[in-house]
Order: structure tokens, then C-alpha cells, then sequence
């Protein structure tokens, strides 16, 4: 099935006149229809019109998660409230963030989606079946259809045991299987331990969420038997097909037809040299609800240079080797620690002295949040202590669809761990 595929082999000035134009059309827009955009351009003396290349996009300001968050709920929708069709809320620090669609916007979604999967090796005469965690709903929402857009039969995920997963694997002949690498190692081993074969059916797996090494890719596939891709993708922006492996497995092509982007240093805001590792930048193209300008993803990659053998002539990222923006990604859910802080303060009054402590039980990640005590966190009984870090531990996995233990400790045993870090892997 051919999707949008032509314009992954522009030229250099196909690509130039493609990005200026609708960089232009959108900057128009949010000009005129999103107070937010305007005040932050008036401020720097920029009108649409002074954009006429590519270059001037460094004029603009960045967007950022706690704009968002500043803007909930509709503030920088771009459309009137009656062209909506679909919101989607997520976690924000201190208040959710907000993500509309037109129904132009969703069509888009469902295209894009569909081509990232193609490229994957995804046909109509597959079985796909979807494991991911609640907490990757919208991601779970936009894949099923595009999976849907390409022809192809959809399982889509449930709160079913890992025993029944593989079951239904089988029974169904499942050719297809989309999750994040940690939840494929651990379905990996489970099988190896309890002596099952993997499905014969079982031919692909399409990883999103996550960045996977090198040797522990290569065992999964002799495993399992299974050839793998993966994806990447922004939930602020335009969802899980904005980078995705070719049959060349040389980095993740970038959607450029539907965003602009950039690698900044994270400190001064700059260009990186060629080659070197910053924080993506993203400006959507194509989206019509609420489209962002210079959005700081916090992710650290690359660019990787030349150009990919498949011959697709958009620009190339390396994976993710981490955050600049204080979030860690836990089964590709990211947690951010403000939130943690935020949910804290709620908690006890004020933020305690804290570490985040990330476990790895057969390749899947757990979390346990340890909090020093202090005589502020003084109960009248260890019930009441119990009781209120339920409390905590309720309302994160009800944020996150991600269980966390709540664990106090001594403050000397926190500090002598955590050596001033807020996150260790244990």
C-alpha cells in the first residue's frame, strides 16, 4: 500500500518551497487567531510577513510544556471550539495539557500513522495486535487507526494477563505486535521461562515509546524469531508516526512534511554543530487545532548525516539517549518530575527531600518514589503515615496508568544514595 510515499523523495528545493510555504500559512494563522503566538511575536518585533525563508525561523520563540499548561484550556487553539472533534488531555506539572483535533487534523493523524506503519512492514493482510500500558491511550487511540487506515485487523490492548496475551497471540495468529521494547524483552523472557514457543504467526514487531540497544535488539529477534522497526513520536505534537526505521534500520525518518525541526543546544538555545547531540525542536506544518511553534520536546538525539540508502531524502535522528527537561520516560510513559513535586506538595503540605528510583524486574521498569521523613510528615500512627502515601500512590497510577510505591526512609539513607541526583536506576 503506497501512502504519501513521493514525498519522502523531494529535492532539497522541493523541500525549501514545501517548509516556507506552509511555515508562512501557519505563522498566519496563529498571528491572527492564537493572542498567545502574537504577544510573544509583537514582543520580538516579527510579523508573518518578515519570514521569507527558512532561516528566519530562528527569529521566533520557543514553545514550551509550561506554556501549555499556562494556556488550559483552549487558548491556543487556533480554530473556533465548534471545528473541534476530539480533545485529549495528559498529565501537565500543575494543571493537564490539552490537545484538539479538526477532523482535517485527525484525518492527517490517521495518513501519517498509516505511512509510519507501511514503512514499518505493515500490510493489509496482517494481524495487529497492540500491548501498550493505559497510560499511552492517546498513542494506543492513533495507532489502532492507523493500523485500521492501512487495511490491516486490529487487536487493540486490554487489562488481559501476559498468560492470555500470548494465548490470543496465537489463537489469532497475531502476524503484528506493537509495544514498547521493554514490555517485548519481558514477554521474551516470560515465554523462555514458562517454556512456550513463540508464535509462528508472529513475524514483526513495531517498537514505540522507547529506544532500544543495539545487542539486546539482536537477541530479541533471534528469540522471537521476528524482524523489528521503530517509531518515535511527540503526544504534544503530532503522535507516533513523526519518526519511524526504514527497511535500512539507519535512524528514524523524520515526517518532514508535516513539521519543521531543529537540535538546540539545551543551555543557550543555539544550533548544535553538525552531528552533535541537542534537544529537538519541532514546528508543525500541517495541524490546524492547535499548532505549535518552535516546540521544545526536551528529547536529546542528533541528526545523522547523508542521506538514508533507501533513497528517502528526509532528514535522519538518531534515538533518544535522554531528557533535557527533568522527565524520565518509565514503558515509554513520561513522568515528569514537576508533577512529582507538584502531587508531593498536595500529599504533605510541601516537598520533602525525594528520589525517584527506577527498578528493572525481567526487562519491565517499576517505579518507587523514596521520601525522606521529617518531622513535617509526623502522623499520630504508622496507619496514618500508610494511609496517606495510598494516597500518593492512587492518584499517580490514576495520572499515569503507572503504578509507583510511595517507601519513606532516613534522610541519611536517601542522601547517601542518591548523591544529589533526583533519578538513579536500581
Amino acid at each position: 500500500m503506497e501512502i504519501e510515499n513521493k514525498v519522502e523523495y523531494l529535492s532539497p528545493e522541493g523541500w525549501r518551497q514545501w517548509h516556507l510555504e506552509l511555515l508562512q500559512s501557519t505563522l498566519n494563522r496563529v498571528y491572527s487567531r492564537v493572542p498567545f503566538y502574537r504577544k510573544l511575536m509583537d514582543e520580538k518585533g516579527l510579523k508573518p510577513e518578515d519570514v521569507t525563508d527558512l532561516s528566519a525561523l530562528k527569529k521566533l520563540p520557543f514553545t514550551t510544556r509550561e506554556h501549555l499548561e499556562k494556556n488550559y484550556p483552549y487558548d491556543l487553539f487556533a480554530v473556533p471550539l465548534r471545528d473541534i472533534v476530539r480533545l485529549h488531555t495528559f498529565p501537565g506539572p500543575r494543571t493537564p495539557i490539552v490537545k484538539g483535533f479538526t477532523r482535517r487534523d485527525l484525518a492527517s493523524i490517521r495518513r501519517l500513522t498509516a505511512r509510519f506503519l507501511v514503512t514499518s512492514g505493515v500490510t493489509s493482510e496482517d494481524i495487529v495486535q497492540i500491548c501498550l500500558d493505559p497510560g499511552m491511550s492517546i498513542w494506543i487511540e492513533e495507532l489502532k487507526e492507523g493500523a485500521e487506515e492501512v487495511g490491516a485487523s486490529v487487536i487493540p490492548p486490554d487489562p488481559q494477563s501476559v498468560t492470555n496475551r500470548i494465548r490470543i497471540m496465537r489463537d489469532f495468529r497475531t502476524s503484528v505486535l506493537v509495544t514498547t521494547p521493554s514490555y517485548a524483552l519481558y514477554l521474551a523472557h516470560f515465554m523462555q521461562e514458562k517454556g512456550i514457543s513463540p508464535p509462528e504467526s508472529l513475524r514483526l514487531i513495531v517498537f514505540v515509546g522507547e529506544g532500544i540497544e543495539a545487542p539486546e535488539r539482536l537477541r530479541l529477534e533471534k528469540a522471537l524469531g521476528v524482524d523489528t522497526r521503530l517509531g518515535y513520536g511527540v503526544t504534544e505534537a503530532v503522535g507516533p508516526g513523526m519518526g519511524y526505521e526504514c527497511e535500512e534500520r539507519e535512524g528514524y525518518h523524520l515526517a518532514a512534511d508535516y513539521f519543521l525541526a531543529e537540535i538546540i543546544d539545551p543551555e543557550t538555545g543555539e544550533d548544535v554543530k553538525e552531528g552533535e547531540t541537542g534537544e529537538l525542536v519541532i514546528t508543525t506544518l500541517t495541524v490546524k487545532a492547535n499548532p505549535l511553534i518552535r516546540f521544545r520536546t526536551g528529547d536529546l538525539c542528533r541528526f545523522l548525516p547523508g542521506t538514508c540508502p533507501c533513497g528517502r531524502t528526509t532528514p535522519r535522528i538518531s534515538q533518544i539517549v535522554g531528557h533535557s527537561d527533568g522527565r524520565v520516560s518509565i514503558r515509554g510513559i513520561k513522568v515528569s518530575l514537576s508533577y512529582i513535586e507538584t502531587l508531593l506538595e498536595e500529599t504533605y503540605g510541601h516537598v520533602p527531600e525525594y528520589l525517584l528510583c527506577i527498578r528493572r524486574r525481567n526487562y519491565l521498569e517499576e517505579l518507587e518514589l523514596w521520601v525522606a521523613m521529617n518531622e513535617k510528615l509526623f502522623e499520630p500512627s504508622i496507619l496514618g503515615l500508610h494511609r496517606i502515601a495510598e494516597k500518593f500512590e492512587k492518584t499517580f497510577e490514576e495520572t499515569f496508568g503507572l503504578p509507583c510505591r510511595l517507601k519513606l526512609v532516613e534522610k541519611d539513607h536517601l542522601l547517601q544514595v542518591a548523591k544529589g541526583q533526583k533519578i538513579i536506576r536500581i
